[in-house]
């Protein structure tokens, strides 16, 4: 008897209208389940950047200087196209001029120079230190 009247139940349950409130309860359990998984995305994608960063730099930045020649030719579609918007789709990717690399450096000085620092400190901390033995051990250094 309890499995016939649930079925009822459900149907009941099912053809009633929600109220204003219910329907904003349902639409944030939505907005909260979409939000999980953009968040997962938004990881899978940035544990992915993290793990290819060096070669999504290098590549990067080796588009950046040296951008790729465009090879296509004109087929019949592009024909049929205007004069202009042919030229358009033929043209070269744009050369770089100088402004343009010179950008680029002035972009890219922060992170090289968070690279070079480390570097530039222990190669400072060495040179020191070699000064300073051999200004303590009398200015000779024992060869071996």
């Amino acid at each position: 008897m309890m499995q016939q009247q649930t079925p009822d139940l459900n149907k009941k349950i099912r053809n009633k209208p929600l109220t204003p409130i219910e329907k904003l309860q349902a639409e944030k359990i939505d907005i909260e389940a979409k939000c999980r998984m953009q968040e997962k995305k938004l990881d899978d994608d940035f544990a992915y950047i993290k793990h290819n960063a060096s070669s999504l730099l290098l590549s990067g930045i080796s588009t950046l200087l040296f951008p790729p020649k465009n090879t296509t030719t004109k087929t019949g579609q592009q024909l049929a196209l205007s004069s202009e918007t042919a030229d358009y789709n033929m043209t070269k990717s744009p050369v770089l001029s100088l402004s343009d690399y010179i950008a680029i450096t002035k972009s890219m000085l922060p992170v090289v120079w968070g690279v070079l620092q480390p570097i530039i400190i222990a190669w400072g901390i060495r040179k020191a230190k070699s000064v300073l033995s051999g200004l303590f051990s009398g200015g000779k250094r024992m060869s071996s």
